[in-house]
């Protein structure tokens, strides 16, 4: 689904809008002039479909070059490993704490064990973790075709939540992954490294960045005024409170 003049939806399940597995997270494909760069994979059980979605969105999965990752959660990196065997000669790129998580291939790592247990995966779920191929610092730029590409380290979701702010054709836009949704929520889990402390300060850090798009990893999404979303929960965390929950 293309939502904007270089932004495509390719995967979103039923924390969305449900076009592929209901696992999956909110994937976002972004055409650079020079190859295709996808930000998270989604769970993995329907990159068919992930795949179908960017051609009918006009995307040529043969074009994919890069995959970056807001952080290793099953719904949003279990696709990876799939995708690199299909599509060779694509580059994963991560913050430090998620390649980590993604080289172990320990699911305990990502809390999947967790998740399963709740009842958010099914028994026979499996994950795959794959070689981050570009390991990036916090505030680091990927340069990817047109597009500027900075790192913003996000902590407080999972200890290796990120986001990634996009610069291209003079527009600035943030991949939010879990960091905070439209709105202004935010998603707490019982898991060890969820942290509540740390993602009020990643709520305050986001809001300082310019953008206008904002793109979360699930739910509906802000062409304009994104910002104002995550200022919504900067205004939260100043009181010293959590903002609103995603579910």
């Amino acid at each position: 689904m293309r939502v904007s003049r270089h932004i495509h939806l390719v995967a979103s399940g039923g924390a969305g809008f449900s076009m592929t597995d209901m696992l999956d997270c909110n994937t976002w494909a972004l055409d650079t002039g020079d190859g295709v760069a996808l930000f998270d994979t989604g769970a993995g059980r329907d990159v068919d479909g992930l795949l179908a979605e960017m051609q009918a969105g006009g995307l040529d999965p043969a074009h994919l070059r890069h995959i970056f990752l807001t952080h290793a959660h099953a719904d949003h990196s279990g696709g990876a490993a799939d995708l690199l065997e299909r599509l060779p000669g694509v580059t994963v790129h991560a913050g430090r704490e998620a390649a980590l998580r993604m080289a172990s291939n320990d699911e305990r790592r990502i809390s999947l064990d967790r998740a399963r247990g709740f009842g958010v995966y099914p028994a026979e779920y499996r994950w795959r973790g794959v070689a981050v191929g570009h390991v990036m610092a916090d505030g680091e730029v990927a340069r990817v075709g047109g597009a500027a590409v900075r790192l913003v380290e996000a902590p407080g979701h999972s200890d290796d939540n990120c986001a990634f702010l996009v610069e291209i054709d003079g527009t600035a836009l943030l991949v939010g992954g879990d960091s905070v949704f439209a709105g202004g929520k935010v998603i707490i889990q019982d898991i060890p490294d969820c942290n509540v402390t740390l993602m009020l300060a990643s709520l305050r850090k986001l809001a300082e960045l310019r953008f206008e798009s904002l793109l979360p990893g699930h739910g509906v999404f802000a062409l304009r005024s994104g910002h104002g979303h995550v200022a919504r929960a900067r205004d939260y965390a100043n009181t010293g409170l959590a903002p609103p929950s995603f579910f």
